[in-house]
């Protein structure tokens, strides 16, 4: 039998849009992911640290959302057969997303904006987790001593994107501009900087 080879565990905004198509809180999620508590769950969406979901957990995860109330009950019961023992739940397990891609950005939700340090902070699909990077971006900006130049940070949720616009850039050195790079990559998950495209936070973990 041939097992999963190079895998590549879902990003962190992947698993937060899943999250968001479900509408599950970080409990319901860490249930579904087969975690002990909510807290773990969160590790895995978090900026700029997440943690890897190892294919193990993405199996448990996938299946739960695949398979029919009374297939899960089977796989289940063939666990006890090999030997394992456990307390269980009749909880049903959520409806099957639609469709084998990635969930559908999220329809009719009003775009969110705020003011902060100085910087216009938007996200345009009105997601949260996008409004968390965008703050977490202005207070590292803040802290190295850029934020006096973005103008404004902006999701484009439909594109997964944030954008920048800046300000005062002729007194904007590039020792500076590197530094409102370094701000979004630490915190942005995808973002647009002076025409390319970068996928920011720290290294995954293993879980």
């Amino acid at each position: 039998m041939k097992t999963l080879q190079h895998y590549v565990p879902p990003s962190p905004q992947a698993l937060r849009s899943l999250q968001d198509a479900l509408g599950y809180s970080n409990a319901q999620m860490a249930q579904l992911a087969g975690l002990d508590d909510a807290a773990d769950w969160s590790a895995f969406t978090a900026q700029p640290t997440p943690h890897r979901l190892g294919r193990q957990r993405l199996f448990y995860l996938a299946a739960r959302l695949a398979l029919e109330p009374a297939q899960w009950r089977m796989v289940l019961a063939r666990m006890r057969t090999i030997g394992a023992r456990f307390n269980d739940h009749d909880d049903a397990p959520p409806p099957p997303l639609s469709g084998a891609g990635r969930p559908r950005p999220l329809a009719g939700h009003a775009a969110m904006r705020e003011t902060k340090l100085g910087m216009t902070l938007v996200s345009l699909g009105g997601a949260f987790h996008e409004m968390e990077q965008l703050r977490e971006f202005a207070h590292f900006a803040d802290d190295y001593g850029v934020s006096q130049f973005v103008a404004s940070a902006s999701y484009d949720s439909g594109a997964d994107t944030c954008r920048f616009t800046l300000k005062d850039t002729q007194h904007l050195t590039p020792v500076q501009k590197d530094r409102i790079f370094e701000a979004a990559a630490k915190t942005i998950a995808q973002f647009e900087f002076e025409g390319r495209i970068y996928h920011g936070g720290l290294p995954t973990e293993p879980d």
